[in-house]
Parts: structure tokens; C-alpha cells; sequence
């Protein structure tokens, strides 16, 4: 992967490197101009060229060449002869402008070299770690939505399956569906009821319970009831099982007759 901007690798403003790269060579000023009298007439350059590489390293190769041609003059007045002025240009002038400059620009063009290198293998390896963590997130959903989906299939599967032993529905905020066994087990005169027409056909003593079920957002599931029907002669109490699912990210109430069904 090709990296466009890796020329853009500093993480510092204009305003900041062009201040801190004058105080590089401020330092290295500093320090020739205190060795001046010991090391005289020699090494006019070396400290310069240590600040120009600090500068490229850190703030890129233009403030470093600004910083090669500000450290030529300076140190051709301060510290070649005569000093404090620009004298005339000697051959070992040229040779010692020569070695500086190439040097100086040689090293700045290497660095530059690797620090955009660096740069562009960060950003590949962040752009890798981030398509690597939404492939993450995406798996995540994939079995998310598989195992609600498996959930759901779970469900229909158990509706049915044992469809025969299911009294009554209640999906959502929806009314309360009745099953035939439903009507069946009630004697209801008609397969047609109103809304809460269904709770005169159930004993009062079991409608309340049973109602309360249906309506419970938090009520434990498998739950145990018994069910009584009003127009049931013989009066027969039956076991039944409320069970509390999730179906499409709505609850559903399922009453079933229990396996041990009926007793009298």
C-alpha cells in the first residue's frame, strides 16, 4: 500500500519547528562559539551539521536545508578567517563548503527517506488494525443476527411442533390470540369473542393469575398456573405453562397445557 501523504510525517506546526530548529542551531552557535578559542580555525561546521540533522529528523527536510544555508554563512563569519566578516574565498573555503553541504544534505535526504518510510508502515499497520477490528465487529453481528435468527427458528419450531397443546397467544402489546383448544376446553358457545370477551369464560379465581402472567415484562419463565373455564360443568382444573420468549425483539406469552395436563 502506497502512502501519498507520507510527506506529511511531522507531527508539529510551522510556527513550532521553525522556532525549535533556531534553537537548534542557536545551541550549536553557542557551543562552537565556546570552543571557539581552542578548536580555531578548525571544525567550523561539525556542530552545525549536528543541529541540521537534529532538524531533519525531527522537523523535515526544508526547515534542514533553510537550516544548511543559514549554518554556511554563520559559520563563514563567525569562525573562518578573517573572523566577524566575509573575507575573501580560499580553495580550502570551497572545499570545506563542499564537505559540509554534501554531507549535511546527503544525511538530511536519508532521513527523510526513513522517516517517511516509518510513516507510512504506521499507517498501514493502524489501517490494518482498524479493518481488522470492523471485521471483528462485523463477525460479531453475523453471529449475533445467526443466533437470534436460530432463536426465533427455535421458537416457531416449538409453536409448531406441539401446536395441538398451546391454549393462547399474546404477542407484544398485542390482544391475547385464542388457540381451539382454548374454546374447546371452555365450551365457548362461539369461536367469535370480543376483545377481553375470553376472561368471562375463565374461572375468576384464575383470571386474575393468568392475566398477570400475560402482562409481566420480567416473570419467570417456565411459569406454572392452574386454569379453570366457567362454562366447564365438571369443573376441571388444568395445569397449564406460561412461557415468557422474545420472538423479533417483542415479548411472547405462550400458555400450553402441561404435559401432566388435567386433573379433576
Amino acid at each position: 500500500m502506497r502512502i501519498k501523504n507520507s510527506k506529511s510525517w511531522v507531527s508539529y506546526s510551522l510556527t513550532q519547528s521553525a522556532v525549535y530548529s533556531l534553537l537548534l542551531l542557536g545551541m550549536a552557535f553557542v557551543a562552537r562559539m565556546l570552543l571557539h578559542s581552542y578548536i580555531e580555525p578548525y571544525a567550523p561546521f561539525h556542530f552545525f551539521i549536528v543541529a541540521c540533522l537534529f532538524i531533519a529528523y525531527f522537523f523535515g527536510y526544508q526547515l534542514a536545508l533553510i537550516g544548511v544555508l543559514i549554518s554556511v554563512l554563520v559559520g563563514n563569519y563567525f569562525f573562518i578567517r578573517p573572523y566577524v566578516q566575509f573575507g575573501p574565498i580560499s580553495t580550502t573555503d570551497l572545499i570545506q563548503f563542499f564537505t559540509f553541504a554534501s554531507v549535511a544534505v546527503i544525511a538530511i535526504y536519508v532521513i527523510e527517506q526513513l522517516q517517511r518510510t516509518a510513516y507510512s508502515r504506521n499507517m498501514v499497520v493502524k489501517i490494518m488494525k482498524s479493518r481488522h477490528k470492523i471485521s471483528l465487529q462485523r463477525e460479531n453481528d453475523r453471529l449475533y443476527f445467526a443466533k437470534k435468527q436460530n432463536q426465533s427458528w427455535a421458537i416457531l419450531e416449538g409453536i409448531l411442533t406441539s401446536f395441538d397443546e398451546i391454549v393462547l397467544l399474546k404477542y407484544g402489546a398485542a390482544n391475547v390470540r385464542l388457540e381451539p383448544l382454548f374454546l374447546a376446553l371452555a365450551h365457548s358457545p362461539t369461536y367469535l369473542l370480543a376483545q377481553d370477551e375470553w376472561q368471562t369464560l375463565v374461572h375468576p379465581d384464575d383470571a386474575a393469575p393468568l392475566q398477570a402472567a400475560l402482562d409481566a415484562s420480567h416473570a419467570p419463565s417456565p411459569q406454572k398456573l392452574s386454569l379453570r373455564f366457567s362454562h366447564d360443568p365438571a369443573h376441571t382444573t388444568h395445569a397449564v405453562i406460561v412461557e415468557s420468549n422474545l420472538f423479533m425483539n417483542k415479548p411472547l406469552k405462550i400458555v400450553r397445557l402441561a404435559k401432566e395436563a388435567t386433573y379433576g
